[in-house]
C-alpha cells in the first residue's frame, strides 16, 4: 500500500517556504498526483525535473488533460495529437518505472451512453500499453442496472478503478465501490466528506468542496477499505486539500496502519 497527496504546492505543513515542493513531499510519501497536466501537457524537460527531485522508486499519478477527459470539447482540437504529446512527455517516467497511472477524472456530465462507452474503448486503444485509471464523477455508472457492466467493461479494457470517498448528497454523489478491476493496482482517492461544501459552485469558495479533516475512526475505516482491495498494489491518495488537511491526514493514516516508507527523499520535516 502506498500513500500520497494531490496538488504538489498545497501542503504548507510540509513546506519550508510559502508553498510545498515536490522534493518536500517526497520526503514523506512515496507517490504524488500531478494535476498541472490537466491544464496543459508538460514538456519532457519538466517531467525530468520532477524525476530529479524524488528518489528512484517514487511513483507518479499524472492527470490526463481536460480535452482528453472531455471536460473541454473543441471540434478543431487535435485530440489524438494531444494523447501522443502526453505519451511522449511521460516517456521518462515510463522508462524508469515511475508512472503509476494516467488518471482520467471524467466530468459529471460524462454519463452512461454508447458514445461514452466507445470513448473509453478509444482511450484504451490510444494508450494500449500505459496504465490508465478511471474516476467517474457521474453516479449513473454505479447505478444498480449498470454497475456490474461498468466494472466488467473496466476489467475487459484493463482500466484501473479509482475508488472514491466523497460526500454523499442528494445531488447525485458517486458511491464508494471498493472493487478492484485490475490485479496490478487500485487507487483509493479521498475527497473528504464535507457535504455542504461539495455542493459549492461559486469560484471563490470552490476550496470548500474538499475542506475536510478525517477523524481517526474514519481513517481506520478507510484503511480497512484499502486493505480489502484485491490488487497487488493499492495507492491511497488524499485530495482533501480545501483547508490543507490532506498531509496531516495522510501521515495519521500511515501511523494507524503501521506504514513505514523507506528510501524517501532528502526532506526530514516532521508533521508531529
Amino acid at each position: 500500500m502506498l500513500v500520497g497527496l494531490t496538488a504538489v504546492t498545497d501542503h504548507p505543513s510540509l513546506a519550508v517556504g510559502r508553498a510545498s515542493t515536490l522534493r518536500e513531499l517526497a520526503g514523506h510519501f512515496p507517490v504524488v498526483e500531478i494535476d498541472s497536466s490537466f491544464y496543459a501537457v508538460p514538456s519532457v524537460a519538466v517531467v525530468q525535473r520532477w524525476q530529479s527531485q524524488v528518489p528512484a522508486g517514487f511513483q507518479f499519478i499524472v492527470k490526463a488533460t481536460q480535452y482528453m477527459t472531455r471536460h473541454k470539447d473543441d471540434p478543431g482540437h487535435e485530440l489524438v495529437a494531444e494523447f501522443t504529446a502526453l505519451r511522449r512527455a511521460l516517456a521518462p517516467l515510463t522508462a524508469a518505472g515511475q508512472l503509476a497511472a494516467v488518471l482520467f477524472q471524467l466530468p459529471p456530465y460524462f454519463g452512461v451512453t454508447l458514445e461514452n462507452v466507445r470513448y473509453l474503448r478509444r482511450i484504451r486503444q490510444l494508450y494500449s500499453d500505459l496504465p490508465v485509471a478511471l474516476e467517474f464523477r457521474n453516479n449513473g455508472w454505479y447505478a444498480a442496472e449498470y454497475r456490474e457492466q461498468t466494472l466488467s467493461l473496466m476489467r475487459e479494457l484493463h482500466l484501473i478503478h479509482v475508488v472514491v470517498d466523497e460526500p454523499q448528497t442528494a445531488a447525485g454523489s458517486v458511491p464508494l465501490v471498493p472493487v478492484a478491476t485490475t490485479p496490478e493496482l487500485t487507487i483509493l482517492r479521498l475527497h473528504g466528506r464535507n457535504a455542504a461544501g461539495w455542493l459549492e459552485r461559486r469560484p471563490e469558495l470552490r476550496h470548500l468542496r474538499t475542506a475536510y479533516d478525517y477523524s481517526q475512526a474514519e481513517l481506520t475505516q478507510l484503511g480497512a477499505v484499502a486493505a480489502g482491495l484485491a490488487s497487488r498494489r493499492v495507492i491511497v491518495s488524499f485530495n482533501n486539500n480545501g483547508n490543507h488537511d490532506a498531509a496531516g491526514n495522510a501521515q495519521k493514516f500511515c501511523r494507524l496502519l503501521g506504514l513505514d516508507f523507506t528510501g524517501l527523499g532528502p526532506s526530514q520535516l516532521s508533521l508531529f
